[in-house]
Formats: structure tokens, sequence, C-alpha cells
């Protein structure tokens, strides 16, 4: 995912960072102005959270401390405010928007509705998440690092969607060569842990903060077993363990484990650019 710029996964603001590309810093003053951070989706989403948890610390990065307000424009799966963003002729660092994997996802599934581009933004902000697939106890006692002996069995994964964040887990399941079939429909991924803790499937995962709240309990009463996490992005854009689950072995470690799973490759490029604008770089500003 070349264009998309977002190796690395930014833990903080980049302080004194231009909103317009080309200008230094020391000219971007916004003093007495309002900076509008558009995001793409419902004031009552996660994307809402993240937008307001990050606009005072905008607010105190940015030269001058500008007031910075968190503008709602939901629609298309995101692609119409996105499309919106594009057509902006405003370059005075007043105008911000954030996007999120479904943003990105359809941008590198050639979506016809996509007429935004991202090399022609400044990312001036990433923020990144993790995910986490677990398996039941019969099917983890057979896991041993690789999936070699979990190729032959049939798995029932629910799933929001081939199109949708769960092209990462597909794919991941995918290379290995596991015998996964979606259930499509679900709305969430809490109803996939649903589906799981009531026997209806038995491969699923979660996002790191679900996964904490509502998995590890599972995996404490010995219901559940993590099999591999995403990873995490370093510096140089290796995968590697992600902080938060560092004794959990990423999945770049199992396929390597597995016979016949390559990390190289058009299968492995292909899950490596959605995981990296899924999770590792879901919303940028």
């Amino acid at each position: 995912m070349t264009d998309l710029k977002t190796g690395h996964t930014l833990a903080a603001l980049l302080l004194g960072t231009a909103l317009v590309a080309g200008a230094p810093a020391a000219a971007q003053d916004l003093a007495g102005k309002t900076v509008e951070f558009t995001i793409l989706f419902s004031e009552s989403g996660g994307s809402a959270q993240w937008a307001n948890f990050y606009a005072p610390l905008l607010s105190e990065a940015l030269p001058g401390n500008p007031t910075v307000v968190v503008r709602y424009r939901p629609g298309a799966g995101s692609t119409e405010g996105a499309n919106w963003f594009q057509e902006q002729t405003n370059g005075d660092g007043t105008v911000i928007f954030g996007t999120s994997g479904s943003t990105q996802f359809p941008y590198l599934l050639g979506d016809p509705r996509v007429r935004y581009e991202y090399k022609d933004w400044k990312v001036v902000l990433g923020s990144g998440t993790g995910g986490v697939v677990y398996l039941p106890p019969d099917l983890g006692a057979r896991f041993d690092g690789d999936f070699d002996d979990l190729k032959g069995e049939a798995c029932l994964y629910g799933s929001q969607g081939a199109t949708t964040l769960d092209l990462v887990p597909l794919l991941a399941f995918k290379l290995p060569g596991l015998q996964v079939d979606p259930v499509f429909g679900i709305e969430g991924r809490g109803d996939g842990r649903l589906m799981f803790e009531r026997g209806e499937a038995n491969i699923d995962y979660q996002t790191s903060s679900a996964y904490l709240r509502s998995v590890v309990p599972l995996v404490e009463q010995g219901l559940a077993v993590p099999a591999f996490s995403y990873g995490a992005l370093d510096a140089a854009g290796n995968i590697v363990r992600d902080p938060t689950f560092p004794d959990i072995p990423t999945f770049a470690e199992v396929c390597e484990a597995t016979e016949g799973c390559e990390t190289s490759g058009t299968g492995w490029e292909a899950w490596k650019a959605f995981f990296t604008s899924g999770f590792a770089a879901q919303k940028l500003v």
C-alpha cells in the first residue's frame, strides 16, 4: 500500500507539523481561527469518540492554539465525505478531516464511488488498533503455533462482509489453507463473539479493546484460546508483536510456521496492505 504513505503508526501528534504540504510550520499561525475537523460518520460511532479525544490535543499542538470543532458528514460508508474533502481548496489549515479503514478499503479495492486520492493529502496523524484471532478449547488444544493440524477442520466465522474490515481475517484464514466458511450478515464484531460463545462459530477475532474487555475473561475461564494477533508495525514498516499482546505470536509468525503459508508474494502483500490500512493505520487525520 505504497500510495497511502502510512507505514508508520504514530503514537502522538506530530507537534508543529504543517497541515498544508510544503508549508513551514512557523507560517501556520492559526491564532483566533476555528479548525473544522470533519469525520465521515455519525456522532454516535467510534470515529466520533476518536475525533473528540484528539480535538483538544490538536488545539494545543497547532500554532496559535486555534479552536478545533468536530463536524460530522456521514454517507456512503465514508466515501461521500472523502469525495467532498477532495474538492476542498482551502489551504490555510482550517479544514482537516479524519478517515478510517472504511475509507481506505474502497480506495484500495477500486470502488467506483471513490473520487479521492490519498497522494493529494498530507497525513499528520495516524492511529492504529490491533486484533486477535482466537479458537474454542478443542481446536486450541491442537494449535501449537502453526495451523498444520487444523487445515482439514471445517470452521464457521461470523462476518460483517467480504469488503469490510473482515477482509483482513478472511485473508488470514485463507493464506495458511484453513477451511473457514464465513456467515455473512452480522452487524458488528460483538455479534461474531456471541456466535462464538453460543457455539455457532468456532473461529473469531476482536479488536484490541473488545478482546481485552470481552474475550480475555473467556480465555481465563478456559473457553477460548488465542491463536495470533495481527501484530503492529515498527518504524521501518516491519510486522512485530503487538505491545498490547507481547505473549501472542503475530500472524506473520504463525504463517511462517505453517506449511505452505508464505510471508511474500501477492497474497501476503494483499494481506499486509489491508492490515496496514485497516488496523495499523486505521484512522488518519
